[in-house]
């Protein structure tokens, strides 16, 4: 029984409706992670600990919800939207924390990032933000191997960066995984050979069908 000098326990309070909301989107994102599967409107309430009506005040078809979630898995995951000193160290260190960073971000969240890739072919807010995450991780790795880049023509960085960014995407981890069965040490290991490859000191040169000579 407690007495009077001891101090009574506040009576304990619900989330706000903001809180509310973004445990709705949390429990959507978890769910995806977990699963790999788009859940439903009743699990995404039960999960996040509210009513099937409180989900539907907040959003009222699962695409608002999903766009949501885009956008939200970047503030709850930022480690794995950078690279650890970035643009610092050897080649071979920066090609190593480059690849990790990648590897870290698809082991991760890949579930999520595929599920978002099929719908962006008929949403075009989804699609908007995949390709603004896109240029995100194009411009990370810019900075990240600017001093190879440089000795580089324009045509010469675009097609380099094109090809890292494929190579690194979550279609490729897909790939890797799935396809070929390949581990995540392995497809680590494959994507720093292919790196090393690509940001090599001197670009190769070769002749092209018409006969002339350009460097690569």
């Amino acid at each position: 029984m407690a007495t009077e000098d001891e101090p009574k326990a506040l009576p304990r309070q619900s989330p706000g409706p903001g809180r509310r909301r973004q445990l709705v989107v949390d429990a959507f994102i978890d769910l995806v992670l977990e699963g790999g599967e788009p859940p439903t409107p009743e699990g995404v309430a039960e999960r996040a600990g509210v009513s099937r009506a409180t989900f539907f005040r907040y959003f009222s078809t699962l695409v608002e919800l999903r766009d949501e979630a885009s956008a939200r898995v970047v503030e709850r995951f930022p480690e794995f939207f950078t690279i650890p000193a970035s643009a610092t160290g050897s080649l071979s260190q920066r090609i190593e924390s480059f690849v990790d960073s990648r590897v870290g971000l698809h082991e991760a969240l890949h579930p999520l990032e595929l599920l978002m890739r099929a719908h962006a072919a008929r949403d075009s807010t989804t699609a908007d933000f995949i390709d603004a995450t896109r240029q995100v991780l194009a411009d990370q790795a810019r900075r990240h191997f600017e001093a190879e880049f440089q000795s580089r023509s324009s045509a010469q960085r675009d097609d380099m960066m094109a090809t890292i960014a494929v190579l690194t995407s979550v279609e490729s981890w897909q790939q890797f995984r799935q396809s070929y069965g390949r581990s995540p040490s392995q497809t680590r290991r494959a994507w720093r050979s292919a790196l090393a490859g690509i940001l090599a000191d001197a670009p190769a040169t070769i002749r092209g069908r018409n006969g002339a000579r350009h460097a690569t």
